[in-house]
């Protein structure tokens, strides 16, 4: 689903997105040099780019894929067909970070929509969230951009589902109706953050590991959803639709609800889907800055403002993530021969002033 959900459906008052403490002060776009192609420029920080998935494994479509803590295994999305929803899988990485195709397993127990799956940084466990219990239940909640034929429906019957590496033994972490998914841990691993529309629409919660003391953390009109603690577990990063117009723009909050901040100004341009470098100070994080149908990937310092672009491939390159050691980033892109959406991976270096 490609996690990009707001609440176009929903007719309420706009609300005025929280102002930030400090003004944006975005650097200039990435431009290529003179002779330089976008191969060349991508080079900087991304070398070794190769495919964790590809269609002839059986994938019509796949993506949303975060690492295990040891970043030997990867956890992600993915159907057969573009029709089907979503199931969980994982795979494993040999030692140069590869993937192992004979390792793929699916780990969802079928059955609804899956989504948002996601390592315990300790336990041999993951989360995801799925509506295989009640695959049915509708929900008036959903995303659809005026003029776009891309559409996504909020499962009411979306909950967190909590299992063991394989897969066994889902047990259901939430029971409240609506939609639950969008789910990570905090680096101690007894605290889940989540996006949850209980209260009419998606807002931020956190809950212990085992789905009891549920917090809410965001309280407004509009979507919040997306959500990572930081590396320290001091904080969240998220992504919200403020103005309720479509164009999710990037958030971090103190993991209290405390301290919120607006990272990326309103506008006509998306931001969403960010992660954080495990510096804590730097993330990375999808815009539409190039337009609606050629998203990429973009690198923002949150302290300075400072922000290059990391992606230079037409067409989509979004929900990225960083390896915790620093060394890898991860995404979705149609990069692909057959322009199908697969994983990819490549060795990442960070560049200087971030």
């Amino acid at each position: 689903m490609l996690r990009l959900t707001t609440l176009a459906a929903l007719s309420m008052i706009s609300l005025i997105g929280c102002v930030s403490r400090q003004p944006f002060n975005l650097s200039p776009i990435s431009k290529l040099e003179s002779g330089e192609s976008g191969a060349d420029a991508e080079s900087k920080i991304l070398t070794s780019i190769r495919p964790v998935t590809d269609s002839r494994m059986g994938f019509a479509r796949a993506g949303e894929a975060y690492f295990s803590p040891d970043v030997r295994k990867v956890i992600f999305q993915a159907s057969d067909t573009t029709d089907t929803p979503y199931q969980m899988y994982t795979i494993d990485l040999d030692e140069n970070r590869n993937p192992i195709r004979s390792s793929v397993k699916q780990v969802s127990p079928g059955g609804g929509a899956c989504t948002c799956g996601y390592f315990h940084p300790t336990k041999s466990k993951i989360i995801y969230g799925s509506s295989y219990l009640k695959p049915d239940l509708p929900n008036p909640n959903k995303y659809q951009r005026e003029g776009s034929s891309y559409a996504w429906d909020m499962p009411g019957g979306m909950d967190i589902i909590e299992a063991n590496l394989d897969g066994s033994s889902p047990r259901q972490l939430t029971t409240e109706k609506g939609y639950d998914a969008e789910c990570g841990f905090n680096p101690a691993g007894d605290r889940i953050v989540f996006s949850s529309d209980r209260d009419g629409d998606p807002d931020l919660y956190t809950m212990a590991a085992d789905g009891t003391d549920v917090r809410q953390i965001t309280n407004h009109d509009g979507y919040d959803g997306g959500p990572f603690f930081s590396p320290d577990g001091k904080r969240i990063i998220f992504r919200a639709d403020r103005k309720m117009d479509d164009h999710l723009q990037l958030f971090v909050i103190n993991a209290d609800g405390t301290g919120e901040r607006q990272l990326t100004p309103h506008g006509d341009v998306v931001r969403w889907a960010p992660w954080w470098h495990p510096n804590g100070r730097s993330i990375v994080y999808a815009s539409s800055i190039h337009g609606h149908f050629n998203y990429e990937v973009y690198l923002l310092n949150i302290e300075s403002g400072k922000f290059t672009r990391v992606t230079w491939s037409r067409g989509f390159d979004g929900l990225p993530v960083i390896s915790p050691d620093g060394k890898s980033m991860m995404w979705t892109s149609k990069r692909t021969k057959d322009g199908t959406s697969q994983v990819f991976i490549a060795d990442f270096k960070l560049p200087e002033g971030f």
